[in-house]
């Protein structure tokens, strides 16, 4: 599979759709406009320039980093920070919506993650292109 930013500058390539894909309500997602599937890093080819943004507003070290197309702004992957762990998140929404029919969709709340102390809560699934999600 082949995702595109918006003006074709940016793609990634991945060798099969994500298990499921995850939207998330945190500050991050929601301003990104993202839907995560995951990856580790040798199953994604990311080609051409991107620019990342790390947060600084939360008073400890980012977990993540946040690529998107310079030209055209689109989100297009994280790449895990956190010294003891690896992953790529790529935002599905580059892809196009037919090769993802039918995965599992996943809602987390987890802009109340930092203040239950916990993990994010599943707040809902469905399936992409059941008329409710994506």
């Amino acid at each position: 599979m082949k995702g595109y930013c918006l003006c074709r500058a940016v793609s990634l390539a991945v060798a099969s759709a994500p298990e499921y894909v995850n939207a998330c309500n945190c500050r991050l997602c929601r301003s990104s406009g993202a839907a995560w599937g995951y990856y580790q890093p040798e199953e994604v080819t990311v080609t051409g320039a991107t620019s990342a943004f790390r947060r600084d507003d939360l008073g400890h070290e980012p977990l993540s980093e946040v690529h998107f197309c310079p030209r055209c702004g689109s989100t297009t992957h994280f790449l895990v920070t956190h010294p003891e762990h690896q992953g790529i998140g790529v935002n599905t929404r580059i892809f196009d919506q037919d090769d993802l029919e039918g995965l599992d969709m996943r809602y987390y709340d987890s802009r109340n993650f930092s203040r239950d102390g916990g993990e994010a809560k599943l707040t809902g699934t469905g399936k992409i292109s059941d008329g409710r999600t994506f």
